[in-house]
């Protein structure tokens, strides 16, 4: 939700856009247009991942603004067959793979056709697993310039996910968990379980199998997803899960508040520029020695598995990371 009020129109956020140049006085003239009703060209040029709504001095959600204007004027561009298959995500049936009494539920989302080989192994036994429409959280609605769609799911997604009488629901796709957590305190809604991010989860779960782990050894980098930039405060569980199976991260210039996105959302509008940041993102790592790639989010992995193999470096799920670590 974009707060008015908190804006001050500096336009540092415009500036320290990865993906747009801006000057101050250009970024504050276009924050002054936004909030004016105007649609001045960022609306267009944006790449949906949310980096202005991190990096604002003042918190008051600049990307919300910009991305509300997409959906009013159609800026961005999205081809109508691109929104047509996302909007036969909410045809997939719903599954329910019902697991031990008292044990988490695990959410898949609308990926688990995607993630479904990496629930193998000890680490998801005996857990409820949910996948299908009736657990789509609709985060990426918002890559579509369309947020009035994500938040109408947001409701029966709560519930849908309220009815498996679970007290914690682990969310294997961020997008989920951005949704239960950073976009469910925003539309003032409750959430009556806890949801649970996949690294804390895995955290938990391997460092309970302390003698079984071996080290991996690997240099690494990782690629975080644009949702995880509205719910930074659970990736300290990343650096202990790297501290446990072996492995080193690489540090590099792209991460962080400065990480790229994959790509995926330009490639319905501009397929030149995705090409151009997915080049960018996967040279950095290779030129800072990582020998591997770690993701969490599937899109991410789709993307950019085949140029990470191009260059030399092993995409890995972070789920497979733990697996190796376990002898798996």
């Amino acid at each position: 939700m974009f707060l008015s009020d908190r804006c001050d129109e500096c336009g540092d956020c415009l500036v320290f856009c990865p993906y747009n140049h801006y000057e101050q006085d250009r970024a504050r003239q276009e924050i002054a247009q936004l909030k004016a009703g105007g649609s001045p060209p960022i609306v267009g040029s944006c790449i949906t991942c949310g980096a202005c709504n991190q990096v604002c001095p003042s918190q008051a959600n600049p990307f919300d603004l910009i991305n509300g204007r997409q959906e009013e004027t159609g800026a961005l561009g999205v081809p109508g067959e691109a929104l047509d298959r996302f909007a036969k995500l909410h045809e997939l049936a719903a599954h329910v793979e019902k697991g031990e009494p008292g044990k988490p539920v695990v959410n898949l989302c609308i990926v688990g056709a995607m993630v479904r080989e990496q629930l193998r192994g000890p680490l998801f036994n005996g857990l409820t697993i949910v996948e299908g429409a009736d657990y789509f959280c609709g985060v990426g609605y918002i890559h579509l310039g369309k947020p009035s769609l994500t938040a109408k799911q947001a409701l029966p997604f709560i519930k849908n996910l309220t009815d498996l009488n679970a007290g914690e629901v682990i969310c294997f796709h961020d997008d989920c968990y951005t949704m239960l957590t950073s976009f469910a305190a925003q539309y003032e809604l409750q959430v009556p379980f806890r949801p649970v991010h996949l690294f804390e989860y895995l955290f938990r779960a391997i460092s309970s199998r302390p003698q079984k782990l071996r080290a991996l050894g690997l240099r690494v980098a990782y690629q975080a997803p644009c949702a995880s930039r509205y719910t930074p405060e659970k990736d300290h569980y990343l650096d202990k899960l790297l501290d446990l199976v072996g492995v080193r991260r690489v540090r590099r210039d792209c991460e962080g508040l400065n990480g790229l996105c994959c790509g995926a959302p330009l490639m319905a509008t501009d397929r030149q520029k995705a090409s151009e940041v997915k080049l960018r993102n996967i040279a950095e790592a290779a030129k800072h020695g990582a020998e591997a790639m770690v993701f969490l989010c599937p899109m991410c992995f789709l993307n950019l598995r085949k140029l990470c193999q191009e260059n030399g470096i092993k995409p890995i799920f972070i789920t497979e990371l733990c697996n190796q670590s376990l002898g798996g």
